[in-house]
């Protein structure tokens, strides 16, 4: 009595730490009770009445690595007729015994001699089966084995239902926690990518989860932005289209998807290795739909129904944040961005010029600046009207915008002067580009349309150039330099490209053809 009382502490304590694990809880039952009778195996089947089957949860004996998170149908074998009758059974002839369930056997090559079965029930509700089969001496198992099992098993019973309902609690604490830190830290963030790099990883360290990935919708695909792992795991895929995988699914309906054993999922796609659980939470208000939260593990079952609600939870609280960071993305692009043309503007230039080149610097890059002003735009204005002039100059930044690929960003610094900023662009190169912008603004007329007809317009444009870190490594000296270049071409006949030497002297291109 006293070792029971001893075995019974050493649960109670387990049930009673900080952290429950429910496995340690697990084990130690079936620890304690496999020392009551002498059997070559012991098997403790939780029921999961959701998915209507039993799982084996601890294993001890024979076979115990091939069975362990193995899943039977609750209807099946000795232990479904356990289950159904809430009663206890021995079975001295299994094979001639209509309940018992081949398949375990012929599937490990273990051969069933005898079982010994003993619900786990608490207040009237069967929680799981105790399983001991095969005695060791040869004999069958008996009535006082049977009747010192179920002493142990009544007890274990309110062992394991204490300990749901601890872990349970436990549970509940980490999901408001989680959901507070999310009001807390993530709605108040307003960069976008800050936003979910870091609801990524609160969330991944709260539940302790195996990966998390959070992707946004965009132009019909999810792109991921923000990925946390628990190991050294990284996203096999970064653009998932619509209709491809769980994912593309849910691009789809907007509705989540748990995936409980992806073995059996013909819409599952394997993007991480080893996955064998996955849930897909929407991001979305109301209708619409932002993005989504992806979560993996490594083991079957590994999701419940509660955990799918608190993550969606979770991401009503991710979608107005990112609502909000989007918004606030409009705003700051609005302010740097002109009107007129969807080039950047002057406060653009002014604010970022400054980190792109010290950015340059630090990365051992070099780089150009041109400088463009359209000739004579003021007779367009007197000649027709400043609606066919700003016309003009919107068509003229479209045809700027067609060269600008990679590293390069155009902007309209005012009325008719143009700026190119030009990564991994040395001298020789940026007179090369400046050319190609030249010829393509020049070499066809600009048709506008107004309410008195079309209006074909010539237009041609000087250009300076200074470059980095030949000329200087100033980013306002750039700035002033390539200006300085380019009022040269104006005094000089306009039409044109000059550039700054090596020697900050200015040269003209038809000059000086070898800079």
């Amino acid at each position: 009595m006293k070792n029971r009382i001893k075995e019974f502490e050493e649960i109670i304590k387990a049930i009673n730490s900080e952290k429950i694990n429910i496995d340690e809880v697990l084990r130690l039952i079936m620890d304690n009770i496999s020392k009551l009778i002498s059997a070559k195996a012991w098997s403790l089947l939780l029921l999961d009445k959701k998915n209507r089957a039993l799982v084996f949860k601890v294993v001890i004996g024979e076979k115990n690595e091939e069975l362990t998170g193995k899943r039977m149908p609750m209807d099946k074998g000795v232990v479904g007729w356990v289950v159904k009758n809430k009663k206890s059974v021995i079975v001295s002839e299994p094979y001639q015994d209509k309940r018992f369930f081949k398949d375990i056997d012929k599937n490990t090559g273990f051969i069933t001699e005898n079982i010994l079965a003993i619900p786990l029930i608490n207040k009237g509700r069967i929680l799981g089966v105790i399983e001991a089969i095969n005695k060791v001496d040869g004999t069958n198992f008996d009535q006082k084995d049977l009747k010192s099992v179920c002493n142990f098993a009544e007890h274990a019973a309110i062992a394991l239902e204490n300990a749901s309902l601890v872990q349970s609690l436990q549970n509940k604490v980490r999901y408001l926690t989680l959901i507070s830190n999310i009001n807390k830290n993530i709605t108040s963030i307003l960069d976008l990518e800050t936003l979910l790099k870091k609801s990524t990883k609160l969330i991944q360290k709260t539940f302790d989860y195996y990966y998390v990935g959070i992707g946004l919708f965009e132009n019909d695909k999810i792109i991921l932005k923000g990925f946390s792992a628990a190991k050294n795991i990284k996203p096999v895929r970064t653009l998932i289209n619509k209709g491809e995988g769980l994912v593309g699914k849910v691009m789809n309906d907007m509705k989540r998807i748990i995936i409980l054993d992806s073995e059996k999922e013909l819409d599952f796609c394997e993007g991480i290795k080893g996955v064998k659980s996955e849930m897909v939470i929407p991001i979305k208000r109301e209708t619409n739909f932002l993005g989504i939260i992806d979560i993996g593990s490594p083991e079957k079952y590994a999701f419940s129904v509660e955990e799918a609600d608190i993550v969606s939870e979770v991401s009503h609280q991710l979608a107005i944040a990112v609502e909000n960071a989007k918004l606030y993305q409009k705003i700051r692009l609005a302010a740097i961005t002109d009107d007129l043309t969807g080039l950047y503007n002057s406060r653009f230039c002014n604010k970022k010029l400054p980190g792109i080149v010290n950015k340059w610097r630090k990365e051992g890059k070099v780089g150009s600046l041109v400088f463009m002003d359209i000739d004579h735009f003021k007779n367009i204005n007197d000649s027709y009207n400043h609606l066919i002039g700003s016309k003009l100059l919107h068509l003229v930044a479209r045809r700027i915008k067609e060269v600008l690929d990679e590293g390069k960003i155009g902007i309209r610094y005012g009325g008719d002067e143009y700026i190119i900023l030009m990564e991994d662009m040395e001298l020789e190169k940026a007179i090369d580009f400046t050319k190609e912008i030249k010829n393509l603004i020049s070499s066809r007329p600009y048709t506008i349309g107004d309410n008195s007809g079309e209006i074909k317009c010539n237009v041609k444009a000087s250009f300076g150039i200074a470059s980095f870190p030949d000329v200087t490594t100033d980013p306002q000296e750039l700035l002033r330099l390539a200006d300085l270049a380019m009022y040269y071409v104006k005094a000089n006949g306009r039409d044109n490209i000059a550039y700054m030497d090596k020697n900050a002297d200015i040269q003209l291109l038809n000059e000086q053809t070898n800079p």
